[in-house]
């Protein structure tokens, strides 16, 4: 969100709309917010976590689309390939939360299922994830503004959000960054704060 604010300004807009300011999101208010699912979706597209997606073999010799794959082989699901083919995402290193919807608004069918793997390796906490994520994200958004940084001159840090500014490995995430994380109002840090209180007394029970 440092580098999209535009996106951020319109999910914090559904979130104030549907939501409000005087609660925290929660996974009932999924299916009312549409725009945060697409920026949810987006996010995952964008910059997957697992580009190569897990290892597969195969335990007998196959043929797939011509090319002959032995026994033994080692397979792995492109996920990066993927996610940026551009029949189906055109400029897929822009990060534009409205390709996941409809020309009348509503969200399309891609839930992008393809990020937690394939078969039998697929994630086992692929549901789990897809909540917890999207809870978090929702809930961020929805309690604090994200912005660039300034240095101690006042100059404005600026961001680098390219693929170089991310791990190379098997699971990818964003190098170290500076940026700005601010409560949204006076309200939003009560809130946050009395949630985290409740939390520690019942991981505390």
């Amino acid at each position: 969100m440092t580098v999209h604010p535009v996106e951020q300004q319109r999910a914090q807009q559904e979130i104030d709309q549907v939501i409000g300011s005087d609660r925290l999101p929660t996974f009932a208010d999924r299916s009312s917010l549409p725009y945060v699912e697409a920026l949810y979706r987006e996010v995952l597209r964008w910059r997957p976590i697992a580009p190569l997606s897990v290892a597969h073999a195969t335990d007998v010799d196959d043929v797939y689309k011509g090319y002959y794959i032995p026994k033994g082989s080692m397979v792995f699901a492109n996920v990066w390939a993927i996610s940026r083919d551009e029949t189906k995402y055109p400029e897929p290193e822009e990060f534009r939360p409205e390709r996941f919807f409809n020309e009348d608004g509503s969200l399309n069918d891609d839930a992008i299922g393809y990020v937690f793997g394939f078969g039998r390796r697929i994630c086992p906490g692929q549901h789990m994830a897809d909540l917890v994520v999207w809870l978090m994200i929702t809930s961020v958004l929805a309690m604090f503004n994200i912005s660039k940084d300034k240095d101690e001159d006042g100059n404005v840090i600026e961001v680098d959000a390219s693929i170089d500014s991310f791990t190379d490995s098997y699971t990818s995430h964003s190098l170290p960054f500076k940026c700005a994380i601010a409560p949204r109002s006076q309200l939003a840090e009560t809130l946050v704060r009395d949630t985290a209180d409740v939390a520690l007394q019942k991981l505390n029970a």
